[in-house]
């Protein structure tokens, strides 16, 4: 009897071992990582009057509530001011961040600004580009009213080591031509980076997924939402205009991926907030895995 007790004690000691051992830490499937991306315009800080209900100081605090509830890893905001991005950075606290004012690259106006979970991500490389022809000084595009950039960071993973590259734009809300052609950059732009590391774009393109400019990057990226592994859920449509213009099927905000990464699940979170929307655009969520 003593002899089959030792037997079941160390059978139970062996199996406590085998447990321990398959144990993967937290946000890890294997050898893959969990990786949570949002794309997310929050309407820029100076545009509404003090007085108006939307203006960024009742707003603050509705859009950092959006970003933690989601979980996000990787944050990319279109036309955030900087006094809307420390904001943020404060509320939210374990994040880093990079962007560069579209109209003369230092930190005033609009930015493509990028927010980086510090206990996931370290950033190693940072850089602005405009989108126009001459990519490396600020400047014009084509046909757009205004400059617009893309926002660029190679980051490493704390868990694991791998690298990943994120980008982050906004394309002009007028030029045709621009449109198309800040794709074009952007497609190039990935395809150079994807050919030995993982690449995720994210961004308000102000077009929906039948323009040319969305086929022109679908062709080196895969749309989050279409290959997501479970249907993308939540409204249909990422602009609303504050509740104003609610357009079923309009959706110009996207989380792009290269075939390094895999779409677990995809949604449009539309959530009121006391009646209120926190941004004009509806943030577009996706988990990952890489």
């Amino acid at each position: 009897r003593s002899s089959m007790q030792h037997l079941l004690r160390w059978m139970r000691i062996l199996a406590i071992a085998l447990i321990a051992g398959c144990a993967q830490p937290s946000g890890t499937v294997g050898s893959a990582q969990s990786l949570v991306v949002m794309s997310y315009n929050i309407r820029c800080g100076s545009c509404e009057a003090v007085t108006d209900v939307n203006h960024w100081s009742r707003r603050k605090t509705l859009v950092a509530d959006v970003i933690r509830k989601s979980g996000a890893d990787l944050v990319g905001l279109q036309e955030a001011e900087l006094f809307q991005v420390t904001d943020l950075v404060e509320l939210l606290r374990d994040f880093d961040w990079y962007g560069l004012g579209r109209d003369a690259g230092d930190q005033r106006g609009e930015m493509n600004a990028v927010l980086v979970r510090r206990s996931a991500f370290e950033i190693e490389s940072r850089r602005t580009l405009w989108l126009s022809s001459t990519p490396d000084i600020a400047s014009r595009g084509w046909d757009a009213m205004f400059n617009r950039t893309l926002t660029h960071v190679a980051l490493r993973s704390k868990s694991g080591g791998r690298r990943l590259h994120f980008i982050n734009t906004h394309f002009d809300h007028m030029g045709a031509l621009a449109r198309l052609e800040s794709a074009h950059l952007i497609a190039r732009t990935a395809q150079e980076l994807a050919g030995k590391e993982a690449v995720l774009l994210t961004g308000d393109l102000n077009l929906r997924s039948d323009h040319p400019a969305y086929a022109a990057l679908a062709r080196v990226l895969q749309d989050a939402a279409t290959t997501s592994a479970t249907p993308s859920t939540g409204p249909t449509m990422t602009f609303n205009g504050f509740g104003k213009d609610i357009e079923p099927g309009n959706k110009i905000d996207f989380v792009f991926i290269s075939r390094g990464l895999r779409s677990r699940s995809h949604a449009v979170i539309g959530d009121l907030y006391q009646g209120h929307y926190p941004s004009d655009h509806f943030p577009v969520v996706s988990t990952l895995r890489f």
